[in-house]
């Protein structure tokens, strides 16, 4: 069974990688330190057997793929053994006629990911491993009831509007929850589905739900919102990125009150990729004492890290959000802090995403149409 597991997942996924039009091909792992243990995130075809079954299908006589083997970097780390499809089985695709729509997911895979704390900007932060509890046993029991609502919704894309050549899988749906920093109370956004990794104008173009055109409806002001009810403060009126002498700066306003809501320790600079939204005039410290001239109330949150919690408080609201909507039997697709319904379905979508927002938050929320 695990051989027979093995070898279907290598010739499906490069299949699957081959049939998306994909670029380069599949990294995977050779490392019997990896391979020769196991956990709760990991398919039983990475095992120890694998390198050997990877040499056996890429031996001439069979040429079902094709593999780089990796080797050491004399500059710290590894880089990775590559494969690609073989002559034969690119021969044997292209006489069944495979497409994507041959191709389904296993359900096997873990829907609740928790990752440790990053060590800096480079660091991924590696999954590890935890003892389920009544909240992450709830968690899951959400995730499945979601991703099999979502296995069965009426999704359409049309492939005429990408700006690229490749192809778009509607059947990648699955979403998976992911926590960070070791904490259940940190992150918990959804990650996957087709519809996250498009661009704005493809997404919006090209989706179509029950055959209907879509409107992707994202709430505003999200962070500072959250953190003004968990400072249980009223809100400021008005736009909370408008800051006086900085009126037209927003998205620079915006990304870094987000970084500094992140940050665990004082900031001495602009963060990555903000300088330029400011004008060169314009010093970093000016910038957060105008910041925290507007938001006195946000100010002993600085550096202190509470965006990881803001944002776990966020992903209960989606979470919520998407829960509510399936009972209505409406269809929506999130991304992160915003959602794709089918355009009949706005105005009833926008008060369920206020009612949520409120709920959790004890404030008012904002949502608007991206685009408008």
């Amino acid at each position: 069974m695990v051989f027979e597991a093995t070898v279907t997942a290598i010739i499906s996924d490069l299949m699957y990688h081959q049939a998306s039009g994909a670029e380069g091909g599949i990294a995977i792992t050779r490392s019997n330190r990896y391979l020769g243990t196991s956990d709760r995130y990991r398919h039983p075809a990475l095992n120890k057997a694998m390198p050997q079954l990877l040499d056996n299908l890429a031996r001439p006589v069979m040429a079902f793929i094709e593999q780089d083997l990796g080797e050491d970097n004399p500059f710290g780390g590894q880089r990775r053994t590559t494969i690609h499809p073989g002559k034969r089985l690119l021969s044997r695709m292209q006489d069944h006629g495979i497409t994507l729509d041959d191709f389904g997911l296993q359900p096997f895979i873990e829907t609740i990911v928790l990752k440790r704390a990053k060590e800096n900007y480079w660091d991924e932060g590696d999954v590890v491993e935890y003892e389920d509890t009544p909240s992450t046993r709830e968690y899951r029991r959400q995730m499945v009831a979601i991703n099999e609502w979502l296995s069965r919704a009426d999704l359409e894309f049309d492939n005429g509007v990408l700006l690229r050549d490749r192809s778009v899988d509607t059947q990648d749906r699955h979403l998976r929850r992911i926590f960070t920093r070791g904490s259940f109370e940190c992150g918990g956004r959804l990650f996957g589905g087709f519809w996250q990794n498009l661009p704005k104008q493809e997404r919006k173009d090209g989706i179509f739900i029950n055959g209907e055109d879509v409107a992707v409806l994202d709430f505003g002001q999200m962070n500072p919102r959250i953190l003004y009810g968990l400072a249980n403060v009223p809100l400021p009126q008005g736009d909370l990125y408008d800051i006086p002498g900085l009126e037209n700066c927003r998205d620079g306003i915006k990304k870094v009150m987000n970084s500094v809501f992140f940050a665990d320790k004082p900031l001495q600079r602009f963060p990555k990729e903000t300088r330029r939204l400011f004008p060169t005039s314009i010093k970093f410290d000016q910038v957060t004492s105008g910041i925290e001239a507007k938001h006195p109330a946000l100010a002993p949150f600085f550096f202190s890290g509470i965006g990881h919690r803001a944002m776990f408080i966020e992903s209960q609201v989606m979470v919520d959000l998407l829960l509510d909507l399936m009972d209505r039997g409406i269809v929506a697709l999130p991304i992160h802090d915003a959602v794709v319904v089918p355009r009949p379905q706005v105005e009833e979508t926008v008060d369920r995403m206020l009612s949520s927002f409120l709920s959790h938050t004890g404030v008012e929320g904002v949502v608007s149409e991206e685009g408008t």
